[in-house]
């Protein structure tokens, strides 16, 4: 089973700009991710559930 951790890196009033790391790989080595805090939630909601718990969300205070 995999397992998720979605890092918010940088946070403004419309978007949260996130890493996305699963089995501890990151997903987007390219660049932030950026999704509306709604699109987040949901995100973050699908993958809890698939994944059966095994899904963080936390924030970065280290900046990027």
């Amino acid at each position: 089973m995999n397992e998720y951790k979605l890092v918010i890196v940088v946070e403004t009033k419309e978007h949260s700009y996130i890493r996305m790391f699963v089995n501890n790989v990151l997903v987007n080595p390219e660049g932030l991710i950026r999704l509306k805090h709604s699109e987040l939630d949901q995100l973050f909601r699908d993958l809890f559930r698939g994944s059966r718990g095994k899904c963080i969300k936390c924030r970065c205070t280290q900046g990027r």
